[in-house]
């Protein structure tokens, strides 16, 4: 039986709802989604970077474009022939001090709530396994530059402001996304702040830049990353498939290509595909509540 979402998240879920029903050319955006959200507040970042099990592996933290390297920062304590790894949060405490962004991954992993809603993002998309991400900024020092995801991202804003640019959309790729220059963004084609409570849909392709407008800003962001099975797995199939099944000796190299292409175009090969995606589909699934248990412990209950 899936857990009861708080009442921030089903507002948020519905909003997703309706831009999946009719999907946006660039964007959809409700202002006021979510009422005074409470579902993770400043407090809660602050306990999660409080936490002495934090590994780097967790965070990035950016001050003035540069990368601040926590890896420097990483120490263990031997105990029983093993080791204990610990950060030690001075220079995080400074950076953050100085202004210094702030990005934490994983939060379906930290919060059993947030993983139940990720979830449902997961069920309503053919084949995915999404991701929940914090981004905590300050005036003048954010996470990245200019950019555009590969996959549709689902974002809300909790605490503070974020002024948002949209540039013109490019065609969904995986490469050449990070770090884009005036030049590659074009011309701003929508600009608007997101106050809290306010609900962003942003397609994959779409490049955007942001800006802290006030004097913090802290919004969650939802990848909703496609896992149907890529064009490395389906030509490594093929590829497979064609030593089993491949063109004479000396055969030009035409002839190579068409009986290739043949074996991608067979339904013999379309419908494995779609066993695959359905089984890759199904790996998720079962991740998900993997994920949703690392936060479960129930032992201790007999104990009252």
């Amino acid at each position: 039986m899936k857990q009861k979402l708080h009442k921030d998240l089903q507002a948020l879920l519905d909003f997703y709802h309706r831009q999946r029903q009719d999907l946006p050319e660039v964007y959809g955006f409700a202002s006021g989604a979510i009422s005074n959200p409470s579902f993770f507040t400043l407090q809660d970042l602050h306990r999660h970077l409080n936490n002495p099990l934090l590994r780097t592996e967790w965070l990035h933290v950016i001050l003035k474009g540069k990368r601040i390297e926590l890896e420097k920062a990483s120490f263990y304590k031997t105990v029983q022939r093993r080791q204990l790894d610990f950060i030690d949060k001075e220079g995080l405490n400074s950076a953050i001090k100085a202004g210094a962004a702030v990005v934490l991954e994983g939060i379906d992993i930290l919060d059993p709530g947030i993983n139940s809603f990720v979830a449902r993002l997961d069920d309503s998309l053919p084949c995915a396994l999404c991701n929940s991400v914090v981004f905590f900024s300050q005036p003048h020092n954010e996470a990245y530059s200019g950019h555009c995801d590969a996959d549709d991202v689902l974002v809300v804003q909790l605490g503070g402001r974020k002024t948002w640019q949209l540039f013109a959309p490019q065609q969904r790729r995986y490469a050449d996304i990070e770090n884009q220059s005036d030049a590659q963004l074009g011309p701003v084609q929508q600009e608007f702040d997101l106050k809290p409570g306010d609900a962003l849909y942003v397609r994959a392709g779409v490049p955007h830049r942001c800006r802290t407008s006030g004097n913090y800003s802290m919004h969650m962001a939802f990848d909703l990353c496609d896992t149907t099975p890529g064009p490395s797995e389906i030509t490594g199939v093929a590829t497979q498939e064609y030593r089993h099944a491949c063109e004479p000796p000396y055969a030009p190299t035409g002839d190579v290509v068409e009986r290739y292409v043949s074996i991608l175009k067979s339904e013999e090969f379309q419908a494995a595909l779609t066993e695959a995606t359905e089984i890759k589909r199904n790996d998720n699934r079962q991740f998900r509540e993997l994920i949703g248990r690392a936060s479960a412990l129930r032992g201790f209950g007999k104990l009252g």
